[in-house]
């Protein structure tokens, strides 16, 4: 009894499963898309009958990291038994997923290319026959039996004959232009169809379910999709000094999943999809050492020593699992478009716009005439951190002019934002020695050079300027190499550093002088390559 119940079973179970899968087509409703990768959510609808079901879900991106599919079902008496992905479908029955309006004009197309081949078949048997009854025509007349009866009855067919096979060839190639201008339309109207389409992939989910009951069953399938990311930057615009910074945060977003996203929720998220689960483990922090040898034997056979501690010592200076740290702290920001896009699967730029705000600035310009003449307009931001910026390039834009190109870096420990708009050509800046306050003196067993400069700011604007001015003044690591700042015109110094620090406010059209002098005692048979 229990043999033939259970003969019964797999009967029934076999029974269910030759019946004839459940094609449905996934649609993309969202998206989430990482740095490197998106997160697709779909959904599908279909009914299935009382048992266990196949359901052929189509539509699914090759590109899809499977260890990261998710399905789930909105009718508790519906089971999912199991689910796998694959690239290669193939079934003893046939997906029929043509479109009807591209299958209708499909097949008119065909009907169309029938009618002109046989058309154009007909066309040449008649040139054949036309071109046949030239040459007969030749060669009848030629012959010396032919009387002058045969020769009028012969006339009138050939005329009879050729007007009604010219006129047969006249109407052919009338009804073929005709032909050709329909197929023409077609053939417009087939690639405008197509190209409404949205792209397909040959990806597919078999779903194998078991339901207590006929149901209508919605399914939810989300997968992370390689070939999709994007990139922030900005748009910052100034107008005056006097008014804030209009910054547009956009996304540049490209995806080639082979699924076009059509009317699809984006978010975009300034962070990676995390696919390791696993929390990382600090282990013991050994520093490597040695003992310090001879200066001379160091120098001469560092190498050496190196070499022999390494080896000597190989158990002490491995250093197993360093301490880690994090290098971006904006992990996992989202920013939400709110109207749906559309982003086609052919890799292309997709530019969106975030968000956009005024951000009140204070602005000064600087100058560092060591290294650049140039005078830079630099805008800082306080507070920065509420506006959710996030390292990203920046287009410049200040008074109606492309400036350039920078980089806004809000991962930052200072408390304000500065941001380069770019440098000013209006503000001069030159370095200018004074020879006759400058010197060389040699004495016994040291020498001693002076050295004085002017560091000269004209303002060419109409408006006055805030400026900072940033200098240097050598320092030196031997204690026998002595420096003496003579002259510094009020500078804020940096004695650690060797900074010299000038905020001013320079008025129209006027000129100011920062005088640097400052003096080097060394001994006499010292050489320093990089005084000036």
């Amino acid at each position: 009894m229990k043999k033939s119940l259970l003969l019964f079973l797999v009967f029934l179970g076999v029974l269910h499963y030759s019946q004839k899968p459940i094609f449905v087509k996934a649609k993309v409703n969202a998206v989430n898309v990482y740095r490197s990768s998106a997160e697709l959510q779909n959904s599908a609808n279909f009914s299935i009958p009382s048992g266990a079901s196949e359901v052929i879900i189509t539509n699914i991106s090759e590109e899809i990291f499977e260890k990261s599919l998710q399905v789930s079902v909105n009718n508790k008496n519906v089971s999912i038994l199991s689910v796998q992905f694959t690239d290669n479908y193939t079934s003893d029955y046939d997906m029929d997923n043509t479109n009807p309006r591209i299958k209708k004009v499909s097949d008119s197309i065909t009907l169309l290319e029938d009618i002109v081949y046989k058309a154009s078949m007909e066309l040449e048997a008649n040139n054949k026959t036309l071109e046949l009854l030239d040459k007969n025509q030749t060669v009848l007349v030629g012959s010396n039996t032919s009387s002058v009866a045969q020769l009028m009855q012969l006339a009138d067919y050939y005329k009879t004959k050729r007007l009604e096979i010219s006129t047969a060839i006249s109407q052919i190639n009338k009804k073929n232009t005709d032909l050709q201008k329909k197929l023409n339309r077609l053939r417009s109207s087939l690639k405008i169809n197509s190209e409404m389409e949205e792209a397909s992939s040959d990806g597919v989910l078999i779903l194998k379910v078991m339901s207590s009951a006929a149901a209508n069953v919605k399914a939810d399938i989300s997968y992370l999709a390689e070939n999709a990311s994007w990139e922030p930057f900005y748009e910052v615009r100034g107008n005056k000094l006097s008014e804030p910074l209009d910054v547009l945060f956009k996304a540049k977003v490209r995806q080639d999943t082979g699924l076009d996203w059509k009317g699809v929720k984006l978010s975009l998220i300034n962070g990676r999809s995390s696919r390791n689960s696993t929390a990382p483990v600090l282990n013991p922090w050994f520093l490597q050492s040695y003992k310090q040898q001879n200066e001379s034997v160091v120098n001469s056979g560092r190498y050496i020593s190196d070499t022999i501690s390494r080896e000597k010592n190989i158990e002490e200076v491995v250093v197993v699992g360093a301490s880690f740290r994090s290098i971006e702290n904006q992990f996992n920001i989202s920013f939400d478009v709110d109207v749906p896009y559309d982003i086609l699967s052919n890799d292309q730029e997709n530019f969106i716009n975030l968000k956009q705000e005024k951000i009140p600035a204070v602005y000064k310009y600087f100058v560092a005439p060591k290294y650049n003449k140039d005078a830079f307009l630099i805008a800082k931001i306080k507070d920065f951190n509420k506006y959710n910026l996030i390292s990203a390039s920046a287009n410049i834009v200040f008074e109606n002019m492309y400036i350039g190109e920078t980089t806004i870096k809000p991962n930052q420990t200072t408390d304000e934002l500065s941001i380069t708009l770019g440098d000013d050509k209006k503000i001069s800046v030159r370095k200018e020695v004074i020879d006759d306050k400058s010197s060389v003196k040699m004495f016994s067993s040291y020498q001693e050079k002076t050295i004085t400069y002017d560091i000269v700011v004209r303002n060419n604007k109409k408006e006055a300027i805030e400026i900072e001015i940033k200098d240097q003044f050598p320092l030196s690591k031997d204690e026998s190499v002595k420096i003496e700042l003579l002259q510094t015109y009020n500078a804020e110094q940096d004695k650690e550093k060797g900074y010299l620090t000038w905020d001013v406010k320079i008025s129209p059209s006027e000129t100011k002088k920062f005088r640097v002098s400052y003096k080097v005692r060394y001994p006499k048979d010292f050489s320093i390559s990089n005084l000036n």
